[in-house]
């Protein structure tokens, strides 16, 4: 019976690794999944050794509070797959974490891969030098991530975006405005400020401050929250409680429904933000931090986008806001502004469209055709 390790560290990981898992299953009978991983993950046979919420740290402080535990967990998790020996170890993003199990794996004769490419191209290029020491083969998501880890020499595949497959070319709107039970006549906008609490508690209060000043400004508009789960819901609902604006609608779930039925998407950056462009959305990108995150994160000199659309795209081609440049004038006159320009709206689409096709391909099975020579 194949024993396959596999550790993913938040929402976008989990969902990631978890159609990995289920493509696995459908060509191997009895596959033993341990390690760290969310629901997704789990529905699927993963026997998860902790709690990977404990590894949904946003910024540098939050890391700084909940180091004395990470290094804790992982030693620990290290001595467990050491002792439970896998075939193979499969690290999905959480490069922080993921890189000294990786190498210390690897020292020990465990065949390690890593799926989804750190973004040695944005920041902390020096460890790029350090990861052929950690793993024997990367996938990457992006096509220009190959020619970085061509230069240095690491084996590695492009396998495309695993959502790139799952999201139709042709988003199915009408099917899910029926499923949502929303007016097809109406302006749809999403709010999604992530999944994480952190995430919220920064963005949310910004987005429905948008929401208010669109709404004066756009008959027949509603807006959309999806949220990942209850106590998400829960922060949620409170935020709305006591405002004047009666057609804001949160939702457990059903995020990507709301990105297809959605006329404008309104999104913190990550993962969401190819969802939208995957669904040919247009979109206004925002990220919030504190203050001292920011400064440090300004000093590193990052390439000018933080948006995944722009910077595959390689140019500002949908608005970012981020940080002081995120408040509800700026995000509403902007979203107004977008909904107005057919134009734009129309070059959203096909430009989209064209993205879609590049990231498409068969993820899972190049992924299980590099490693099932050690599955036996």
């Amino acid at each position: 019976m194949p024993k396959i390790a596999i550790l993913a560290g938040e929402p976008s990981g989990d969902m990631i690794a978890g159609h990995l898992m289920a493509d696995l299953n459908k060509h191997y009978k009895n596959i033993q999944y341990i390690g760290v991983g969310g629901p997704f993950m789990q529905k699927y046979g993963l026997e998860s050794f902790f709690d990977y919420s404990h590894l949904a740290v946003r910024g540098y402080f939050g890391v700084i509070k909940k180091l004395p535990l990470l290094l804790r967990l992982r030693g620990k998790l290290i001595e467990y797959l050491l002792d439970q020996k896998p075939d193979i170890f499969i690290g999905i993003d959480a490069p922080d974490f993921n890189f000294k199990i990786e190498r210390k794996l690897k020292n020990n004769n465990i065949p390690v891969y890593h799926y989804v490419a750190p973004s040695v191209w944005a920041w902390r290029k020096k460890r790029i030098h350090e990861m052929k020491k950690d793993m024997n083969h990367i996938f990457s998501l992006f096509p220009h991530e190959k020619l970085i880890f061509n230069k240095i020499k690491l084996p590695n595949t492009f396998v495309g975006h695993p959502l790139a497959n799952k999201i139709p070319i042709k988003p199915p709107i009408k099917k899910a405005r029926e499923l949502l039970k929303i007016n097809s006549q109406k302006t749809i906008i999403s709010l999604l400020p992530g999944s994480r609490k952190s995430e919220l508690k920064w963005h949310l209060d910004v987005m429905i401050k948008s929401a208010i000043k669109i709404n004066q400004k756009i008959n027949d508009c509603e807006f959309l929250i999806p949220v990942n789960n209850r106590e998400n819901h829960a922060y949620a609902i409170k935020q709305i409680t006591h405002i004047d604006i009666k057609n804001i609608k949160i939702i457990i779930g059903h995020s990507h429904d709301v990105i297809c039925a959605s006329n404008l998407c309104i999104l913190a950056s990550g993962t969401a933000s190819l969802e939208a462009a995957l669904y040919k959305k247009p979109m206004i990108i925002i990220y919030k931090m504190s203050w001292l995150s920011w400064i440090i994160l300004k000093r590193m000199h990052l390439i000018p986008y933080v948006g995944l659309p722009n910077i595959l795209l390689n140019k500002f081609f949908v608005p970012e806001l981020i940080q002081y440049s995120a408040k509800d004038k700026i995000i509403s006159a902007k979203a107004i502004e977008i909904l107005s320009n057919k134009e734009y709206l129309k070059e959203i689409r096909t430009v989209f469209a064209g993205l879609h096709k590049q990231l498409k391909k068969d993820t899972s099975g190049l992924i299980i055709g590099r490693i099932k020579r050690h599955l036996k």
